[in-house]
């Protein structure tokens, strides 16, 4: 299966890989292993969300918010879906990562990914 995931800049300098990307997942990935493939990279995500900064991501897609990254305390907190659910029984076709703090419009990221 393949889930778009849009990257966007968070620091000057860093917006040369800003683009939409293709992750490639297999049909028994989890939500936990595209969590996973989102911080370390891997599948087609070449630049994965960064990790060495004090601020958290908001990890949201199509079905909604999935999961809040904590950097600074290094942990994941998923939503309401359990973290081992297969991503096919999901139907996410999308993802973004936005900052912690912020609240992600789901309506207008749908829109990028026309």
């Amino acid at each position: 299966m393949i889930i778009r995931y849009n990257r966007r800049s968070v620091c000057m300098g860093d917006d040369v890989q800003n683009g939409i990307y293709k992750i490639e997942m297999p049909s028994d990935a989890t939500l936990e292993d595209l969590i996973d493939i989102l911080l370390k990279g891997g599948n087609g995500n070449d630049w994965p969300i960064p990790m060495m900064s004090e601020i958290g991501w908001i990890i949201c897609s199509n079905i909604g918010i999935l999961a809040v990254v904590s950097a600074d305390k290094k942990t994941i907190d998923y939503s309401d879906i359990a973290k081992d659910t297969k991503l096919l029984v999901l139907g996410i076709n999308w993802v973004f990562a936005e900052r912690e703090g912020k609240s992600p419009d789901i309506a207008r990221l749908s829109r990028i990914f026309e």
